[in-house]
């Protein structure tokens, strides 16, 4: 819808290179605040094509999430049957999923898609045309997104638990790296010290944890608001919860119902590995953003590119906040980042100053 909107000079949205595509515009404050919330406000406040662009811009936010939570459950569904997994005990497992997240999450998000893309082009069309609707339309265009996106983490955390049941947790970090390669060689060519200097790639990790999580929509609000800290080496991007991997642990955007408590039941780490932090009671969903942001980098690069203090599965006292930290140089990461993912520190490829260059 955005794509080839020519931005007004006042525009709250531009190009953003390293993302290829328009997305929001503005200072880490107005950043921080999620995109439906700020579409909301720029309407309230008759600021009639900043709502516009804003809404528009929700599309293209989620639009990496259509394509992986498209993509995934499919993908999971084949790698269970080359390992062997006889076809009924995968019937089996895909009748109890579906049974608990319901046949319209087990439809897929490109089912509902369209629903969104219409909730968005009448919630633009009431910003333009200056309606006393425009803020109830934008709201309405959250809510759409809202059901599809977490209908649609519902079935791809349900999928890899279907995986932990029928294959086991020790496979699961081998199930994430076949996820996931075509985003490691991507990652790991665009962020090495070879490609660009640390800095741009800083920058571009930052924006594209901003972008990302506003569609997620982050927070207990679910207006997809990010924690922004400051911090002499560090800056960090706090959701609380995140809208994904926090639908396994917070009960407070579930309706009560935490994917990892009963009925669902959704697999944590029972034991410690390698690729989820070395830490028990890491959701089997969230096992992706340690192997993409912390043991893969440091594997191929020498450092992690974000290092992530993930949310925990416990019953009796869960931790839902999710933190992620771009540090401003990679070789001022503590060791034990390194250890707890299984990685000797030696591995570090930077020294003080090398990622500036």
């Amino acid at each position: 819808m955005t794509a080839d909107r020519i931005p007004s000079a006042d525009s709250v949205v531009g190009y953003e290179p390293s993302l290829g595509r328009v997305a929001r515009t503005g200072t880490r404050g107005e950043l921080s605040r999620g995109t439906f919330r700020c579409a909301a406000e720029a309407a309230a406040e008759g600021r009639w094509e900043a709502a516009a662009e804003l809404i528009e811009v929700s599309v293209a936010e989620a639009d990496e999430l259509r394509d992986v939570y498209e993509r995934w459950p499919a993908a999971i569904l084949d790698w269970i049957r080359d390992r062997g997994v006889v076809p009924d005990v995968i019937d089996d497992a895909l009748a109890r999923l579906s049974e608990l997240i319901g046949a319209e999450a087990m439809s897929g998000i490109q089912a509902e898609w369209p629903l969104f893309t219409a909730a968005v082009r009448r919630a633009a069309h009431s910003c333009r045309t200056a309606q006393p609707s425009a803020v109830a339309e934008i709201e309405r265009a959250r809510l759409q997104w809202m059901g599809v996106h977490d209908r649609a983490v519902d079935r791809v955390s349900g999928m890899v638990d279907v995986a932990v049941r029928t294959v086991g947790e020790d496979s699961l970090g081998d199930l994430w790296n076949f996820l996931m390669s075509d985003w490691y060689d991507l990652h790991a060519r665009r962020y090495s010290l070879a490609a660009q200097p640390w800095q741009d790639s800083a920058h571009q990790l930052m924006i594209a944890i901003v972008d990302g999580f506003h569609a997620h929509l982050t927070g207990t609000g679910r207006q997809g608001d990010i924690e922004i800290i400051d911090e002499p080496t560090r800056t960090g991007f706090r959701f609380a919860p995140c809208g994904s991997g926090g639908r396994s642990v917070d009960s407070q955007i579930t309706g009560g119902a935490p994917r990892a408590a009963a009925p669902f039941g959704f697999a944590v780490t029972t034991e410690p590995h390698d690729w989820a932090w070395n830490t028990v009671g890491i959701c089997s969903y969230c096992v992706h953003c340690c192997l993409l942001n912390e043991v893969m980098p440091i594997d191929r690069l020498g450092y992690p590119t974000r290092v992530i203090d993930a949310p925990t599965w416990d019953a009796a006292a869960p931790a839902t906040t999710c933190t992620w930290w771009v540090y401003r140089d990679p070789a001022d990461v503590p060791d034990d980042i390194y250890r707890r993912v299984g990685r000797d520190p030696a591995r570090r490829t930077v020294d003080h100053g090398a990622s500036h260059e």
